[in-house]
């Protein structure tokens, strides 16, 4: 019997994406090419390392163990990488962000040009995935407001992010329904409660709705309504202004998920630092644009 290491890559793969098109995607393959992998090794072994159901793949006695230490040796792996970069001076390898698209956009254009600059030999894949996406195994750092940790991650707050309402540019927002964000996994989330706060009118239901802050914006802009937005986005948009006597305000606490496993790593150490070093570059409101009410308060 014999193990090949990218093969064993693909059982780790499957067991922290739950299915052969989700582990696909986060090795970068196809999947038929990763369920062809999985069923030679399956073979090799001669037993089956996962069950496969209605809900995904869940790992058998065998596939636990296989998991356990090919987690191990992964680890290991990942060790030798990063005293092999410390001695060359250079921060090396693959770390993943995990968050709203909206929020991968705004780093993508702040954060990390000057780290990818600053570290040749640092990758960096955004995911825009849902939030249950499984963060342990690989370096993977996730961005998210309300959602806890899960198993033995841990959250940091990272900063915070201000949301305000608005509107159309032109347009009496008083005419105007409610276009909203909507999350079916955590639908009850900040901007959903301080928008059902400010519109006052039970039952009524919103004429679109976005799991992206971005896709909400974009609503605005087109005139289909009104909706509470990041004001670091909302501030850019020439199209869409603040409305109200006073207008509402939400801050939101954005956390740092990682899993203690990989989170000294050097590449992931580096990581964070950035996103602690551009956080207000990336997400601050623009106190200086006339357009911004800077005295408003819920």
């Amino acid at each position: 019997m014999s193990f090949d290491w990218n093969n064993l890559k693909i059982v780790l793969a499957a067991s922290r994406a739950g299915s052969l098109a989700r582990a696909a995607h986060l090795l970068d393959l196809d999947q038929s090419t990763t369920g062809r992998r999985l069923t030679a090794l399956e073979a090799d072994i001669g037993t089956s390392l996962f069950a496969r159901t209605k809900t995904g793949l869940v790992p058998t006695e065998t596939g636990k163990l296989v998991i356990q230490r090919a987690e191990e040796v992964e680890l290991r792996m990942e060790n030798l990488a990063d005293e092999i970069a410390v001695g060359d001076g250079n921060v090396i390898g693959l770390v993943r962000l995990i968050s709203s698209p909206w929020i991968l956009e705004e780093l993508a254009n702040t954060t990390l040009p000057d780290l990818l600059k600053k570290n040749p030999r640092l990758d960096v894949r955004l995911l825009g995935l849902i939030h249950t996406m499984p963060l342990r195994g690989e370096a993977t750092l996730s961005l998210w407001f309300e959602n806890p940790p899960r198993a033995s991650e841990f959250a940091v707050n990272l900063g915070e992010v201000h949301y305000g309402v608005y509107a159309p540019k032109g347009l009496d927002p008083a005419e105007l329904e409610w276009v909203s964000f909507f999350d079916e996994d955590a639908p009850r989330t900040a901007p959903v409660r301080l928008w059902e706060k400010i519109r006052g009118e039970r039952g009524h239901r919103p004429r679109l709705t976005s799991t992206d802050a971005r896709g909400v914006m974009k609503a605005v802009e087109a005139g289909i309504g009104k909706a509470v937005l990041p004001i670091c986005i909302a501030e850019k948009s020439d199209l869409i202004v603040p409305f109200g006597e006073k207008p509402f305000e939400l801050t939101r606490m954005l956390k740092l998920h990682a899993h203690p496993d990989t989170v000294q790593a050097n590449r992931t150490q580096a990581v964070m630092q950035a996103l602690r070093d551009k956080f207000q570059t990336t997400f601050s409101r623009p106190e200086g644009d006339p357009r911004y009410r800077a005295d408003s308060s819920e």
